[in-house]
């Protein structure tokens, strides 16, 4: 499967971006807003410059008025200072300019409202940009007369404009210095965060490699969910893989006794073709029933009740003919009310293996008993299935191990310690239980107890 980039790149990526985003909408922000601030500013300076030319203005003898050439701010007396005054009367002559403005030609003022000062952008010829402060007002002389008289002060904007420039190289750098920090920090913090991603990672290439069985505990609630799903599915991967090579041995241990039964026909050169026919079947449902359980991990469920004793008659047959240099003598207590609450497959599984060990261990001698405690009218109790032989017997101190898969009774190469496993996997299946004990014959007592399908209420 391709893979789409790490993680962590994409974070990184999509973080970065929304950060330049965000800085560059910031600056432009602050920079309108430091600008307007400015701007600002200087129209209340100019405002303050307009009304101090007010106050030094005369009026003259021919209606007019008069400046001194000595203002309280200098900068209107210094060529090129950048600041320049103006008084223009009503027929738009210019009756004052300051020696600032000596050698310039400022803009002409457009008409304006009296009483209020008007601010105007312009430029001189050599396109110096200029903030133009205008009050125009109506003067009252001694001789009663009145005029109109325009007061213009007007101010080069490079030192705003310079202001505005060191401002912004200040503050893009800030920010660019600040970008990096938080990408340097976003970086590491997201290390951080991903830690435990990389930890299972780790843990998951152990488990690939045997190292580990599963993913530890400890992760994030985030992460911790995930960790229990990949291990609840590497449990089931196990189990699905440990349930199809039980399913392999237990198919090879079944086919022993069919096969045992045809090989002796074969060695004994009878001819039966009966017997053969009827282990060739009984060889494809063990097959069947191997692959049901390996599907299925165990009995179906929704299996009627199944009468015992001609089950066992059938194993015991199949038994003696396999057996047959033996000579084992069977006795057996069968109760025909008996019977075993689920499938014939399950049931022929736990039979061949019991009766099959006994065979197999036994000096001579073999007994069957099954019986069925009475549970009311109609209903199956307790299914006890029990099988002694006068063989050897087994150790008390191996017992608790031999229901085990791999162990078994007798240190012989005959067997693989799967029969007393698979019938007590069966058994535990259907809620009974298995037990091992001694005969009264000297040889091995196995019983099996399984409760009926319903329990009485």
């Amino acid at each position: 499967m391709k893979a789409h980039g790490a993680l962590s790149t994409r974070v990184l990526t999509a973080a970065t971006l929304l950060m330049v985003v965000f800085f560059a909408l910031a600056f432009v922000a602050l920079d309108l807003a430091f600008r307007r601030a400015a701007e600002t500013s200087l129209e209340d300076v100019l405002q303050s410059q307009v009304m101090g030319l007010l106050a030094a203005a005369d009026p003259t003898d021919a209606n007019l008025l008069r400046l001194p050439d000595a203002l309280p701010e200098t900068r209107f007396s210094r060529p090129g200072s950048g600041l320049y005054g103006q008084v223009i009367d009503e027929q738009d002559e210019t009756i004052w300019t300051s020696r600032s403005a000596l050698g310039l030609r400022l803009p002409a003022a457009r008409p304006l409202e009296t009483g209020r000062i008007q601010y105007d952008r312009a430029s001189l010829d050599d396109g110096t940009d200029l903030l133009i402060a205008s009050l125009k007002i109506e003067w009252e002389f001694e001789t009663g007369q009145t005029a109109d008289f325009v007061f213009v002060v007007t101010s080069s904007l490079r030192g705003l404009q310079t202001q505005i420039a060191r401002y912004r190289t200040w503050l893009g750098g800030g920010f660019g210095v600040l970008l990096l920090v938080l990408l340097g920090v976003q970086r590491l913090l997201l290390r951080y965060l991903l830690r435990p991603l990389g930890q299972a990672e780790s843990e998951v290439r152990a488990i690939r490699s045997g190292r580990l069985q599963k993913l530890s505990d400890g992760y994030p609630a985030e992460i911790q969910a995930l960790s229990s799903s990949i291990n609840e599915l590497i449990d089931s991967e196990r189990s699905r893989t440990r349930r199809y090579r039980e399913s392999l041995d237990n198919l090879a241990h079944s086919l022993k006794t069919p096969l045992a039964v045809i090989r002796s026909h074969l060695e004994t050169g009878v001819s039966d073709r009966e017997t053969l026919d009827e282990q060739v079947s009984r060889i494809r449902d063990i097959v069947d029933y191997q692959l049901r359980r390996a599907a299925t991990g165990g009995s179906p469920l929704g299996q009627v009740n199944t009468p015992v004793a001609p089950a066992v008659r059938h194993v015991l047959d199949a038994l003696s003919k396999a057996h047959h240099q033996k000579k084992v003598t069977v006795s057996e207590d069968l109760d025909d009310r008996a019977v075993f609450p689920g499938g014939r497959d399950d049931l022929l599984e736990i039979l061949g293996n019991l009766l099959d060990n006994a065979f197999k261990f036994c000096r001579s001698r073999v007994y069957v008993r099954v019986s069925a405690a009475a549970n009311g009218e109609h209903r199956a109790g307790e299914l006890d299935i029990v099988v002694e032989d006068d063989g050897p017997g087994l150790e008390e101190s191996a017992r608790g191990s031999l229901l085990n898969r791999g162990v078994r009774g007798l240190d012989d190469n005959a067997g693989q310690g799967i029969g007393l496993a698979v019938v007590a996997d069966i058994a535990e299946s259907l809620n009974g239980s298995v037990s091992l004990e001694d005969s009264a014959f000297g040889g091995a007592k196995v019983s099996v107890k399984i409760p009926p399908l319903h329990s009485p209420g």
